[in-house]
């Protein structure tokens, strides 16, 4: 059976489950995936990199990491269906920061079905709306990547490896978009599409999520004193954009470190530089795009066990 709203009563009864249970849960699930997560990650090396890095490069690349959340915040609002309620930046910030934690420590797309519910909740979306906006945030993801693939492609010759993965991946995003594009004739909730301007708003801000990667990626290597040129740099993003695609292990740790690895030995960086790169990446992606979410669902956790002990 299904509401008013279309939405069938179990899925309604699961979404009705109080908020502070929901925030529990989160808190719950991020801290232990963190845990996870840090004790696999080279800390000793990583932390030795940074003695000898400087510095101010490497705050400019964790701000610009925190760039991404920032063009996400707009992205998943222009995706949210006509009818939604107005949501603010700020609480759309809050929303993207959380379902960052959640991806980058959850595997295996859980984070992503996780965010549904934070969008339910903190974004005071209906289902319906947030299952859309999910599903048009990795369709414009998606071609971002594919973008960014043949920008690569026209700078530079790429590996074997890449060439078949681009193309393997390209050919699934296609699938997507042509899949989305039936069934955006046949829903409501997706004819944000059958317009011009807010798909090409959205597309704007998600190039602009990959610009703020690239950037922050540009920084590491002036940390190290590394001058590359912007195809090489391109090459790197495209390599880490390809390896990451499919979130296997919490927060990619591991295969992303493996593409930049990869990617900086294909351009004839010496071993012990490319893993210094890589790691030191891989870190100041995961300081903002993990941290932020766990600070606000941490804040909520504390204030609401504040008010219930009084």
């Amino acid at each position: 059976m299904t509401n008013e709203r279309g939405v069938p009563e179990r899925i309604e009864r699961l979404l009705r489950f109080d908020h502070r249970g929901l925030r529990a849960a989160t808190f719950a699930i991020v801290t232990i995936a963190i845990a996870i997560a840090v004790r696999r990650l080279d800390w000793t090396h990583a932390l030795a990199l940074l003695a000898t890095a400087r510095p101010g490069w490497v705050a400019a690349a964790i701000l610009c990491n925190i760039g991404i959340l920032m063009f996400w915040a707009p992205f998943w609002r222009v995706l949210r269906p006509d009818g939604e309620t107005p949501i603010s930046f700020r609480r759309m910030f809050e929303v993207v920061s959380v379902a960052s934690s959640l991806m980058n420590t959850v595997p295996l797309g859980g984070g992503h079905a996780s965010s549904v519910l934070v969008l339910v909740r903190r974004g005071e979306t209906t289902p319906r709306g947030a299952l859309t906006v999910i599903a048009l945030d990795q369709l414009g993801e998606g071609v971002a990547k594919v973008i960014v693939f043949l920008l690569v492609a026209v700078l530079l010759p790429l590996p074997a490896w890449m060439r078949a993965g681009i193309i393997t991946a390209s050919l699934a995003i296609g699938a997507l978009f042509v899949t989305v594009m039936l069934v955006s004739r046949m829903t409501s909730e997706l004819a944000v599409l059958r317009t011009w301007r807010r798909p090409t708003v959205g597309l704007a801000c998600a190039l602009l999520m990959k610009l703020a990667q690239a950037a922050a990626i540009l920084a590491v290597q002036h940390a190290f004193g590394l001058n590359m040129s912007m195809g090489g740099s391109a090459l790197v993003v495209a390599a880490i954009i390809l390896g990451t695609m499919v979130p296997l292990s919490p927060g990619n740790l591991g295969t992303y470190e493996a593409s930049a690895f990869l990617a900086y030995r294909f351009l004839g960086i010496a071993p012990e530089q490319a893993l210094s790169l890589a790691i030191m990446e891989h870190v100041c992606f995961m300081l903002p795009a993990v941290g932020i979410g766990y600070l606000f669902v941490s804040r909520h956790t504390l204030l609401r066990s504040a008010i219930a002990s009084r």
